[in-house]
């Protein structure tokens, strides 16, 4: 029987008519009925699975992605595109609070997004308020949303962070965020597994953000502080990757890298910021879990002493001075048989002797079915 009506042609018809359709018109297609924005999504959803509304995006590419916003997945928002303050540019929305409010509504549909990262990386000037907050408030209910990233230049209101209920991975690069907002999105998000926060945004207040942090695994932060305001930190009871970025107080980790060492379960080590003192590296060195370090170095008896990481299978190590540090890596060479990948991010070393230390160590490793050690120097 032949259809009486354009509803009711087979898919493969509709396909031949929707290939020869412009933007535009695809758009229009989508909105006739559930069956065409469904055929829609089928063909244009892949597109938008993974997608990124920046300052270049058009409005159709809005419109686009709002109509298949079920099958989204990750979503990253440039808040520039919401910016008015365009002189001598041309990029962004022409309405920035329609466009927004739009934004929000498809946020609330988006029953599939796992992933959602908002950017707001320049001088923002908008109409919207409190843009992060309406973005928040409309993604709190959604099952799926599990990994959320936040990155801003400027101050902002992130009130409505308590509202997600499901987040595992959260990521905060913000200049400051209220100690009760970050205790509570904590409190709430009982299945955190992940923590990165900005340098500062802590504000030295660990103790009580910790006590409900019990499945935290993998903590990011920076802030210069006193010894005693990083301990609480080694009450994590599933911590297994710590990293630090920033300026620090010389010495100040000995205390907390003790207490590490006492529970051994710390696998990746991460100190980017101060180089370690004697007394700091003697206390690493306890932390026998250790597979991943990286750190830095003032002087030749600290790289040394890393030789003592008997399970390490990566090293990163910076020099904060221009010392020859060749020997006591061929210490680390020797003594580290785990070892996969040694990297030299900064120092003076001689690179003939290690290649060839490692050479050696590799012909040893392969009748003996051991890794083999990749070296790297950063020149």
């Amino acid at each position: 029987m032949s259809a009486t009506s354009i509803e009711e042609l087979h898919d493969d018809c509709l396909y031949y008519v929707f290939q020869f359709l412009p933007t535009e018109d695809r758009i229009n297609f989508a909105q006739v009925c559930k069956r065409f924005r469904q055929f829609f999504i089928n063909q244009c959803g892949g597109k938008y699975r993974e997608f990124t509304l920046d300052k270049d995006s058009t409005r159709m590419e809005l419109i686009q992605f709002c109509t298949c916003r079920e099958v989204v997945t990750s979503l990253t928002i440039d808040l520039d595109h919401f910016n008015t303050a365009r002189c001598f540019r041309n990029y962004g929305c022409v309405a920035p609070e329609n466009c927004f409010a739009i934004l929000c509504q498809t946020l609330a549909g988006m029953i599939g997004l796992e992933h959602l990262v908002v950017n707001q990386l320049f001088f923002l000037i908008t109409p919207v308020v409190k843009p992060f907050d309406q973005i928040l408030a409309a993604v709190g209910h959604l099952p799926k949303l599990t990994r959320l990233e936040i990155h801003a230049r400027d101050d902002c209101s992130l009130d409505q962070l308590s509202q997600l209920r499901h987040l595992e991975n959260l990521q905060l690069l913000v200049p400051k965020i209220p100690l009760a907002t970050l205790v509570k999105s904590c409190k709430s998000n009982g299945n955190l597994s992940s923590l990165h926060l900005g340098y500062a945004c802590v504000q030295k207040n660990l103790r009580d953000i910790v006590p409900y942090c019990k499945n935290i695994e993998v903590f990011k932060f920076g802030m210069s502080a006193n010894s005693s305001e990083y301990l609480p930190l080694a009450m994590l009871p599933k911590l297994r990757e710590l990293s630090y970025c920033g300026v620090r107080r010389s010495g100040s980790f000995e205390p907390l890298l003790s207490a590490l060492a006492a529970k051994s379960q710390l696998t990746h080590l991460s100190i980017d910021g101060g180089s370690l003192t004697l007394q700091e590296a003697s206390q690493l060195v306890r932390i026998q879990s250790l597979r991943q370090c990286k750190c830095f170095c003032s002087s030749t008896e600290c790289v040394e002493m890393l030789s003592l990481l008997a399970n390490l299978e990566e090293l990163c190590l910076s020099m904060s001075c221009p010392l020859d540090i060749s020997n006591a890596l061929l210490a680390i060479i020797a003594n580290c048989t785990n070892l996969k990948l040694l990297r030299i991010a900064r120092g003076n070393v001689s690179t003939n002797v290690l290649e060839d230390a490692i050479r050696l160590k590799n012909t040893k490793a392969k009748k003996n079915t051991q890794n083999a050690i990749v070296l790297e120097v950063d020149k």
